[in-house]
């Protein structure tokens, strides 16, 4: 009985904390990418290109300080209030946050005492500015993601969402400003004031947590008077670095592959003499690199990963909530998680994949208007092949949790490594092609993250004991979203070739979204026991009974 009550709340609380953080997460992505779109029109190609070089460094850095730990918090938590032993969880947290304070204002030392050495390292010595811009937001990150993996532990979600939505917003705002105050002294101080942005994003979302924190304090002590079970706070220092250090070096592991993709594509195309782009030979000087390497990673990176909100929002929320049914044995319980999350990350990769690769050019034309000719259609060639990465991108994110929550955190890690590998060699190799040039690097990035997805597929398979079921869970995504592709293509003539119309885009984009849902309905790929894991599910499952499209007792599962 008590087990069957814990099960149906952590079910309800996984669901309700994918929604906010994938509703919410969604409002982020999209203030984040006016944000990236006005940014480009400030400091240009040129200056994207130095303010990209930043990321990755500090990307790494805040792997080592945010990405390992937050979830490590996260899941003792969840275990130990899966007991009711809220006691064992205040501790985890008070440990982790003295650790935390510790690791971001070391990582903070580092990126600023080496910022010269590694700009130079990547080719861009003047981009040791924007490295030591973006420095300090190290140290409120750190104390951040303490919080968030505590609260997320507690199953509170909204407190992260809402930090990321401020995140979002104070970037934008304080970003913007900077820019346009420093891009009168050069693309470099313009980029630097666009990532300073970021610093002073995370300092205000800081103080909102900490903030919520001690308005909640109170609630939080009185549930310090439940039963205390000594043997849960055993080794909670241990435990945490056990948990944390597979997940931190996994974190590393893409911003490792990012910092080498600047070193790779900067170093290798400064050392050829020409490439072929749309059929031409071009010959290659620092201005055309910068302007290669700013296409890709400041122009297509961002529209690629803003699908992955959604599965990124599942697998926060099912760290927790696979722990949870872990403590208790219920093998059923995440067999069920774990089958549903992979249906859903194909429900939200498959038709956001097709759809960007599809409308690759016509995407690119309408989110950054300034970008014209040649530099256009590269773009649009290069989100084309990066489509094909949204597919595995959700994948990978939607097992990663699963298999977190299982305990295999040293899994992905592997498996990423592995796609990793292969993802430099393809690089490095494709890149010196001339007709190939900086495609090359995309097609690393595809086979990195389609071999991670599928061997973590295979685990899933195998220690969750996920059965997909070839029709609900894989035969009908795919038909959905083949139904909806085809409509997009037989709409893609009425998208003007030469002007790329942005109303018209908007309106094929529309018609998509609506037909993907139609036929996702139509051919029953989606119940509504999934819905209840999806941003707004709730809501416009109430509004398909009322609409009597779907029945009030209709199944979850079938």
């Amino acid at each position: 009985m008590y087990n069957a009550m814990m099960m149906s709340r952590t079910q309800k609380s996984f669901a309700k904390g994918a929604a906010i953080l994938g509703g919410l997460g969604l409002v982020s992505k999209i203030i984040g990418a006016v944000y990236t779109i006005a940014i480009t029109s400030i400091v240009g190609k040129h200056g994207m290109a130095y303010y990209t070089t930043a990321f990755p460094i500090y990307t790494f850095l805040l792997a080592i300080s945010s990405a390992g730990l937050p979830v490590a918090i996260s899941k003792m938590v969840a275990e130990r209030t899966a007991h009711d032993d809220f006691n064992a969880a205040y501790t985890v947290f008070s440990k982790a946050i003295k650790a935390m304070l510790g690791i971001g204002l070391v990582t903070t030392i580092i990126m600023i005492v080496l910022s010269k050495p590694i700009a130079t390292v990547v080719g861009r010595p003047d981009a040791s500015l924007t490295i030591m811009a973006i420095a300090p937001s190290l140290f409120f990150v750190a104390i951040i993601s303490a919080y968030r993996g505590y609260f997320q532990g507690m199953q509170l979600m909204m407190p992260t969402a809402v930090s990321q939505i401020i995140e979002q917003v104070v970037k934008t705002i304080a970003g913007l400003f900077m820019a346009w105050l420093w891009i009168g002294k050069g693309e470099i101080y313009g980029a630097a004031g666009a990532v300073f942005g970021i610093t002073v994003s995370e300092f205000v979302a800081f103080i909102y947590l900490f903030v919520f924190y001690r308005i909640r304090k109170a609630d939080f002590k009185k549930q310090l008077v439940s039963a205390h079970h000594a043997e849960l706070t055993k080794n909670i220092g241990r435990k945490l670095i056990y948990l944390a250090m597979p997940i931190i070096v996994g974190a590393c592991a893409m911003p490792i592959v990012q910092l080498a993709d600047t070193a790779i594509i900067t170093n290798t195309l400064n050392g050829m003499k020409s490439v072929v782009l749309l059929g031409q030979e071009i010959i290659l000087n620092p201005k055309m690199v910068d302007s290669l390497f700013s296409l890709l990673t400041a122009y297509v990176n961002p529209i690629v990963n803003m699908p992955a909100v959604f599965s990124l929002a599942l697998a926060v929320s099912l760290v927790p909530s696979i722990s949870a049914s872990k403590a208790h044995s219920d093998q059923r319980g995440i067999s069920n998680k774990a089958g549903r999350g992979l249906k859903l990350s194909l429900i939200i990769g498959l038709p956001c994949a097709v759809g960007l690769y599809l409308l690759s050019t016509p995407i690119i034309h309408l989110l950054f208007f300034k970008l014209k000719g040649d530099d256009l259609i590269i773009a649009g060639n290069l989100l084309g092949i990066m489509a094909i990465a949204v597919l595995f991108l959700t994948i990978l994110q939607t097992m990663t949790g699963i298999l977190q929550g299982l305990g295999k955190t040293y899994l992905p890690v592997i498996n990423l490594f592995i796609g990793i590998g292969v993802k430099i060699l393809i690089s490095i190799f494709c890149i010196r092609i001339p007709a190939i040039n900086i495609q090359g690097a995309a097609y690393g990035t595809v086979a990195c993250y389609a071999i991670a997805a599928l061997l973590d597929v295979i685990c899933v398979v195998k220690f969750a004991k996920a059965r997909p079921r070839i029709v609900q869970d894989l035969l009908k995504p795919i038909l959905a979203t083949a139904c909806m592709g085809l409509i997009v293509y037989l709409l893609m003539p009425h998208v003007s070739p030469d002007e790329y119309s942005r109303l018209t885009t908007i309106g094929v984009i529309l018609i998509a979204v609506v037909a993907y849902a139609f036929f996702t309905f139509f051919f029953g790929a989606i119940n509504q026991a999934d819905m209840q894991y999806l941003p707004g599910g709730k809501q416009i499952t109430s509004a398909l009974i009322r609409l009597k499209i779907w029945k009030a007792d209709a199944s979850g599962r079938k």
